[in-house]
Order: C-alpha cells, then sequence, then structure tokens
C-alpha cells in the first residue's frame, strides 16, 4: 500500500499544522510568498521554501498544493508545484534522502475576488527505503563542499574559487567561495571580477542588445555566459543570436569570433592552458551529440567553424594548443576516445563505454589524458598514457550522474591536482591530488 504523507502550513500566520503525526519526516522551512513571470509577459503569485526531511526513510513523488485564503477563509485560490534544483527545475525522478533540505516552488493563481489572508501549503509524497550516494572511502578523493558546484577557477596550485548555483547562469548570480589546500580553509567571497561588471560595461559590450530592434534589455546579459578567462585579458559571451565574442574587460573593441549559431545551446567554455584559448561546446538535452569549435580571444579560429567538426558523444577535452580535442565517437562498432586535429585526421586512443554529454570532458595534460566514464557501476578517473598506449584506473569517483546531474573537472596549473564538481541535488566539489603520470596517488 502506499505511504502517503501529508504537511500542512498555514504560512502567514506562522501557525504550523500538521495532519497525522506529532513529528512528521516532513517540515516545511523558509515558506514564502513570492512571483515568477507567467509566460504572458506579467508575474504570477508562487510560494517557495524548503523541504527537510528528518525521518529514517526517503520521500519521492514529493507534490506541493497551494491553498490561498481571503480573511473569511473563503478559498480564493490554489496552485501545484514541486521540488526544485538550483535553476527551478522541476526534480520528479527524486528522493529526498534523510537529513536533506531541498528546495520547493509552487505557483498559485487567484480565481476569485479577495486579499490573500492566509496560504496553506501541503506536501504529499511516498516514503521509500534510502539509496544512498557512492562512498568513496580513498585519501586519494577529498570533499571540499556540498551544494551545486558549476564553476571552478585555479588561483594558484593551491587555492581556488568555486561557483554555487544554476548550471548556466552568468557568473556574477553564483554564490562563490575560496577554497586553501594548505589549512582546507573555506570562505565567502565575492568573484574578483565580478566589480567589472557594470551597467556601463554590458551596454558598451551589446551582451545585453536586442539585435533586430537595436535596443537594450538588461534580461539579455544573464544568458551571455560572459567569462573572465583566466590568465587572458579578453572576456568571451555570447549576444541574443548566440553570436561569439571578445572584447576588452570594460566592453570595448569587440571582436567577432563565431557567428550563425543560433539554432545551438551553449554550455560552456573549456580553457586551455595556453593562455586565451578556448573550446566553446553546445547540445540540446541530455543524450545528444555535443557540436564544439576552439578559438582563441583574439578572434582566431583554431580548429575550423562548428558546422566544419564532426559532433562528438561527451563533452570534448582541448589541447593546451587548442590545435586538437578528445572526442567520443562511435565509428564502424568502435567506440572510444579519439584525438581528433585541426589540419585534418584523427587516431583511435582507446576504446571505451562512452559516458553521456553530463559527464566531465576529457582533460590532455602533456602526455598524459584523464577520462572519468562508467566502470564497473561507478564513476571512475582514468589516465591514458599516449606513449606506451596504457589505460590505468586511478581511483572511484563519488558521482551519480543521472538525465538532470552534470559533472565538470579542472586541472590545477602544476597538474598536481584535479577538482571535480557536479550540480543537482547531490552536486559537491572533490578534489583528487595526481601522481602527474598514469599512476594512483
Amino acid at each position: 500500500m502506499r505511504n502517503v504523507l501529508l504537511v500542512s502550513l498555514l504560512c502567514l500566520a506562522a501557525i504550523f499544522n500538521f495532519a497525522a503525526q506529532e513529528a512528521p519526516a516532513l517540515v516545511l522551512l523558509e515558506t514564502a510568498i513570492g512571483s515568477q513571470p507567467d509566460g504572458f509577459g506579467g508575474e504570477a503569485p508562487v510560494v517557495i521554501g524548503e523541504v527537510f526531511n528528518h525521518g529514517a526513510e526517503a520521500y519521492k513523488n514529493i507534490s506541493i498544493t497551494v491553498e490561498a485564503y481571503d480573511a473569511d477563509e473563503a478559498l480564493i485560490g490554489e496552485g501545484f508545484g514541486f521540488l526544485v534544483d538550483a535553476c527551478g527545475t522541476a526534480l520528479l525522478d527524486f528522493a529526498l534522502l534523510p537529513g536533506e533540505v531541498q528546495p520547493f516552488s509552487a505557483p498559485f493563481e487567484l480565481f476569485a475576488a479577495g486579499d490573500v489572508a492566509s496560504v496553506r501549503v501541503h506536501a504529499a509524497a511516498e516514503a521509500e527505503a534510502p539509496v544512498w550516494p557512492p562512498q568513496i572511502d580513498s585519501p586519494a578523493v577529498q570533499l571540499i563542499a556540498r551544494g551545486e558546484v558549476v564553476m571552478l577557477e585555479w588561483l594558484d596550485e593551491d587555492t581556488l574559487i568555486y561557483g554555487i548555483g544554476c548550471a548556466g547562469s552568468v557568473f556574477t548570480e553564483l554564490d562563490w567561495r575560496r577554497y586553501s589546500v594548505a589549512d582546507h580553509a573555506v570562505s565567502e567571497i565575492e568573484h574578483p571580477a565580478a566589480a567589472m561588471v557594470t551597467a556601463e560595461m554590458i551596454e558598451r559590450s551589446d551582451a545585453a542588445l536586442i539585435t533586430q530592434a537595436g535596443e537594450q534589455d538588461p534580461a539579455l546579459f544573464y544568458g551571455s555566459r560572459m567569462t573572465f578567462p583566466p590568465r587572458a585579458r579578453r572576456i568571451v559571451y555570447q549576444n541574443d543570436l548566440h553570436t561569439i565574442f571578445s572584447a576588452e574587460p570594460d566592453g570595448s573593441f569587440k571582436r567577432l569570433i563565431h557567428d550563425r549559431l543560433h539554432q545551438h545551446s551553449l554550455r560552456g567554455f573549456i580553457w586551455a592552458r595556453q593562455p586565451g584559448v578556448f573550446l566553446a561546446y553546445y547540445f540540446g538535452s541530455y543524450g545528444e551529440p555535443v557540436y564544439y569549435f576552439t578559438a582563441d580571444v583574439a578572434g582566431r579560429m583554431l580548429m575550423g567553424r562548428l558546422e566544419e567538426l564532426s559532433p562528438s558523444l561527451t563533452v570534448p577535452g582541448l589541447s593546451a594548443d587548442g590545435l586538437s580535442a578528445v572526442v567520443g565517437w562511435r565509428r564502424e562498432d568502435v567506440s572510444g576516445y579519439y584525438l581528433d586535429y585541426a589540419f585534418g585526421g584523427s587516431e583511435l586512443l582507446f576504446e571505451a563505454e562512452l559516458p553521456g554529454n553530463n559527464s566531465p570532458a576529457p582533460i590532455i595534460a602533456g602526455d598524459f589524458v584523464y577520462v572519468i566514464q562508467p566502470a564497473d557501476g561507478a564513476a571512475m578517473l582514468q589516465c591514458f598514457d599516449r606513449r606506451t598506449r596504457e589505460l590505468a584506473t586511478l581511483t572511484a569517483l563519488p558521482l551519480r550522474l543521472t538525465r538532470e546531474a552534470r559533472a565538470w573537472s579542472w586541472l590545477s596549473p602544476g597538474a598536481s591536482k584535479l577538482a571535480v564538481a557536479m550540480n543537482g541535488p547531490e552536486g559537491g566539489l572533490w578534489l583528487m591530488a595526481l601522481a602527474g603520470d598514469c599512476r594512483a596517488q
């Protein structure tokens, strides 16, 4: 029989009414009424908050219903919602584990005249035995942070900064932290380049320009993916037509890098070890091929335009000079990683069961190629030595990648450490020490 738990909250009056139990396993926290775009150019009311599971079971199929009442206790509005991730996307195939907290969003509609005096929020859920994420008992894998870590920059070999929030958000919208490897200290910071993003800079760069109308729309900036690259002066971003530009940090002296990309969805930039060289990669949803191109901030295309390159089944990894990339292909029933060259030709590095486009891109570090791919039901960090043609498994990783979760990795400047992050409810940041070759540390 389905085990359903109901929780009620009278939020405006701060009176909590829980159905059927004195200590319900699900508790609604930080509940408030806000507004969100309604799809018709207006605003719709929405109840937002968090659901905390302090029981011993996991809860799936969590649904949130909203009832709005006037001062006479007449029902004047109703709504429905779900648990959501950092981007506000509903988590439909998800179980809230014991001790975990997850945000929810429940828009509601007022169908009768009157002022809202109180709102009752109900959570319905189905209990099941908890299935915990993989735990890695290895001194080589260190947990740095929990949360949806979606960006990271190495400041030096022992210091990094990372951003928590929605994947796809411009960097100024993330919550940033600084981490010191030496003393494991974590501190809240503002991104070092945040102060440079001013209204004048955005207008000068045309990152918020409606191309066809010639007018500015400040909201367009948030989809620009504007990036201040490491070890390079010029910034990179896209406009409303998804055309890629670079510019000076103040938005001046724009240079066109790649156009005719309006039908593609930019997912991010990967920066090469050579300053100013990057790979831009594009895909739609989970399981779709990954399109890409490589260029530098001066505007030079390095491997050809996006439409000239064969799409990869995985997010490509970039060489130091941007003239080659490690891609995932299936050719003549051979699935594996290939090194694709700018001036034609490619070579098979090794056969592999390829992950999806939600897995981190391979990392090229001299003669070594680091990949994270599924093996024996787990995510494994592996290293391929291009000289000996041998593939070594270094360690398992605590990643449970789903259709809704993605992961990224970043090699430290001296190639002695690898940071791996994942978004979604089980997201976090992990750090691994590398031996500098294909041996386990």
